[in-house]
């Protein structure tokens, strides 16, 4: 127990130093600048503050998990990892992933000898590094959710996409005589949208993760051809990418337009509907007796808002419910699917 004390420590200085460095600057500017590519209620900087938490969760449990795999990484051979990842980010940001970058140059490696590394650990990186992203996406992956519109078989329905990124500061131990800590830096994404509700896809997908990036880790370690990690790493990948948007076209719409009245797309932060718990997937029936037939008549209504409001709404659990907000005049907070 003392030993996993003396690493975390050495983990939580060597992050802390990490932090301060010109190179983390260069990571969380690249993160900060892919949020802003993503129109959110949040702002940029808060989305990325609260990565870089996570991130630094996810660090603790990769410096640990690689003590305990005995991976054992050259600072020089994650570097090319690394540099791969962010410039195949450039083309996509689905392709900042290391089953592709550790993939791409582990293969290399074998085919043309160039660069010279240990494709074993380099792929014990690689599928260490996705269990921990499945554990991000598990408690973190639907935080910055975006209600989207979508057309589906014709007609326009609601959903959701989500973007994360995660910077990842690890500790390394290497040496013989002397043990040196060095902190290396990896960049996880997790992109997935999904036509039902956030939180599921999220425990879907993370599971779904889990899944995969442990079989790479088992065949990792227990096959002799170097070939297979890296194949199985690449269209393993691409299987659950496949599957996802299977799932998704063939998935009946939670967020579609309903007979009457307007369904909840998403809740916003300090407005009415969040002080009366109204969910997303409910259906706003009236609101001070007024009928809403769509977004339209909602917008219209929120101009004559007084700060006495009752809403009457169907809740797919509770049923019919009617509640009143008496405060403060603010904002109802509601977005609705629109009828287009």
């Amino acid at each position: 127990m003392n030993g996993l004390y003396q690493i975390m420590y050495f983990t939580l200085i060597d992050i802390k130093n990490t932090l301060l460095s010109p190179f983390f600057i260069i990571i969380f500017a690249i993160i900060y600048y892919q949020y802003n590519q993503f129109k959110s209620s949040r702002s940029t900087l808060v989305r990325t503050l609260n990565s870089l938490f996570y991130g630094i969760l996810g660090g603790f449990v990769t410096t640990i998990a690689f003590i305990y795999l005995e991976v054992v990484i050259i600072p020089k051979d994650y570097m090319y990892i690394l540099a791969i990842s962010l410039l195949l980010s450039m083309i996509d940001t689905r392709y900042m992933c290391f089953a592709y970058s550790g993939s791409l140059i582990t293969l290399s490696s074998i085919i043309f000898g160039y660069p010279r590394i240990d494709n074993r650990d380099i792929m014990l990186v690689a599928a260490t590094l996705h269990i921990v992203e499945s554990i991000l996406v598990l408690i973190n992956g639907s935080k910055d959710r975006e209600p989207t519109l979508f057309q589906h078989e014709d007609i326009t329905v609601g959903g959701f996409s989500m973007n994360r990124f995660w910077p990842i500061p690890f500790v390394v131990f290497i040496g013989h005589d002397l043990i040196k800590p060095v902190t290396l830096m990896a960049v996880l994404n997790y992109g997935d949208f999904t036509l039902s509700y956030p939180e599921n896809k999220r425990i879907f997908s993370g599971i779904l993760m889990l899944i995969y990036s442990s079989i790479l880790l088992l065949i990792t370690k227990s096959i002799l051809n170097p070939v297979i990690p890296p194949l199985f790493a690449i269209l393993g990948h691409e299987f659950i990418i496949y599957i996802n948007k299977l799932i998704e076209q063939n998935r009946v719409p939670i967020f579609s337009p309903p007979i009457k009245g307007v369904r909840v797309l998403d809740i916003l932060n300090n407005g009415i509907g969040k002080d009366m718990g109204i969910e997303i997937g409910d259906i706003i029936i009236s609101i001070n007796g007024v009928t809403v037939y769509d977004d339209r008549d909602l917008n219209n209504i929120e101009l004559l808002n007084s700060g006495n409001t009752k809403i009457l709404y169907f809740n797919r659990k509770k049923g019919i419910t009617e509640k009143t907000y008496k405060g403060k005049r603010k904002a109802l907070g509601i977005l609705v699917v629109p009828r287009v």
